[in-house]
């Protein structure tokens, strides 16, 4: 979602639990669904493990994902957070009450990039985009219109993903994010193509 600036602080999470629960999963979790590094090209040196995830970007009604249950307890601290955050701060018009309608894991491996691109789509222009890093070192920088920083572990960040915007992971550990789009329905945004309604 557009607004006005590159990155909105949002918070903290504890991220302990979902680190410990990350630092123990099989390998071949983070291969067994491709469909996102297939379907956007400046995902491909990443993996994914979908949560609460659709291929088809649907806005409304989200399919939870075999993997959610088992990450549930895990991510619920943070999906609280956000959704805390807004209700406190509603968008003019809104209580700030919505949905998240996607929550991904997503790594990069020492030595990836995820290449500029500006997201598109109906449901990426008007929902919240929160980063929560998980795993992480000062080697992971996000770059939003020229503004780079490092996301630290446990801090949520909006980032302003309809600007163009960009990740490398120079070295260290791999970098695992969890991703979090929510939806406040009714919310009307400022959009360079225009004025959108979520």
């Amino acid at each position: 979602m557009f607004f006005d600036g590159e990155y909105r602080f949002l918070g903290s999470a504890d991220v302990t639990s979902l680190r410990g629960q990350l630092e123990a999963q099989p390998e071949d979790a983070w291969y067994a669904d491709t469909g996102r590094q297939e379907a956007f090209a400046a995902h491909r040196m990443t993996q994914s493990i979908g949560l609460i995830f659709d291929p088809d970007m649907r806005h409304e009604e989200p399919t939870l994902r075999p993997a959610y249950a088992s990450f549930e307890a895990a991510v619920a601290p943070a999906l609280r957070s956000v959704q805390r955050y807004f209700e406190l701060n509603p968008p003019e018009g809104t209580d700030g009450r919505g949905y998240v309608v996607r929550a991904l894991l997503v790594r990069l491996n020492a030595g990836g990039s995820i290449k500029s691109h500006r997201d598109h789509g109906y449901s990426l222009s008007r929902a919240h985009r929160i980063h929560l890093p998980v795993i992480t070192s000062s080697h992971a920088e996000f770059g939003i219109a020229g503004t780079i920083r490092h996301l630290p572990a446990g801090e949520l960040w909006e980032v302003n993903n309809r600007k163009i915007h960009a990740v490398r992971n120079v070295g260290g550990p791999a970098r695992i994010h969890l991703i979090i789009d929510y939806v406040i329905p009714s919310e009307t945004i400022s959009d360079p193509d225009g004025i959108l309604v979520a």
